[in-house]
């Protein structure tokens, strides 16, 4: 931490409100991102449980793993998100341009897309368990006894493909938010502490007549605002194993519904922004 950005935490903590690191903006922001709030089951390396997605704020798409632990529910649910991200990925190939350029060392011209797509996440942990979902799918057979639909291996390459491209400086097409609000603004509380998106916020926007103080206090509640994955909160997560046990080892219908709104109350918070 360099001594300026000391000074900007000391004074974010006495002033409480956020303070500007920059002046302009160091990462590219899509004007049509893909948000993803993925989830994954407490004590598994890489079984989702469910994820909020989409491009349209008022109209997220909500997935849901009925049974996380039942390998065949985790497929579907990679194909179905990977029916909600190659389509939005394959949007960006519609518009080309061509350019002056070298092909083998002889001059050529060339064509390229005029955009590129945007994956953000909440935070780092949501990087993550993108990279492990994609290792954990991009080799599937789409044939054979235990075949899966042709989009899941797909998905894993083009999962991978944005995980890796995230350790690269300056690189934009995955972002995780809370790595890039940290980097313009600097608040009264850890670098730990930032990593919770909602009390972030709540230092650079706190609601009418509260401070960052207050703001994050009332974040780090999880009945208010629920972690926003991948990981979950312990209370959620002896309410979900009420609702994933089934005397015949499968989720009754008024448990899949049940199950279905409790993973809408923990994701919907993280969808807006505190205090709206």
């Amino acid at each position: 931490m360099s001594v300026l950005t000391t000074y900007a935490t000391l004074r974010a903590a006495a002033t409480g409100r956020a303070e500007p690191l920059t002046t302009v903006r160091h990462n590219h922001l899509a004007a049509r991102p893909f948000v993803l709030i993925p989830v994954g089951l407490a004590g598994e390396a890489c079984a989702p449980l469910a994820a909020l997605a989409g491009t349209e704020r008022d109209e997220p798409e909500l997935l849901v793993v009925a049974q996380p632990r039942d390998r065949a529910e985790r497929l579907r649910f990679a194909a179905d998100l990977a029916a909600l991200v190659l389509p939005y990925l394959t949007s960006f190939t519609h518009d080309s341009e061509e350019y002056a350029g070298r092909r083998d060392g002889v001059k050529a011209t060339l064509r390229r897309f005029t955009d590129a797509p945007q994956l953000l996440v909440p935070n780092v942990g949501g990087i993550a368990f993108l990279r492990l979902l994609g290792r954990s799918t991009r080799f599937r057979g789409t044939e054979g006894p235990h075949a899966v639909h042709p989009s899941v291996p797909l998905l894993g390459k083009w999962l991978t493909w944005f995980a890796d491209r995230a350790e690269f400086p300056g690189s934009s097409v995955l972002l995780s938010v809370t790595e890039a609000l940290g980097a313009h603004w600097a608040t009264g509380q850890s670098g730990v502490e930032d990593g919770n998106l909602a009390a972030l916020l709540g230092w650079i926007d706190p609601p009418p007549g509260k401070d960052g103080h207050d703001a994050a206090r009332l974040a780090e509640d999880p009945a208010r605002w629920p972690p926003a994955g991948p990981t979950t909160d312990p209370t959620f997560d002896r309410t979900l194993e009420e609702l994933l046990t089934a005397r015949d080892g499968a989720p009754s219908q008024p448990r899949q519904t049940a199950l279905r709104r409790q993973i809408a109350d923990l994701l919907r918070p993280n969808w807006s922004r505190p205090g709206s």
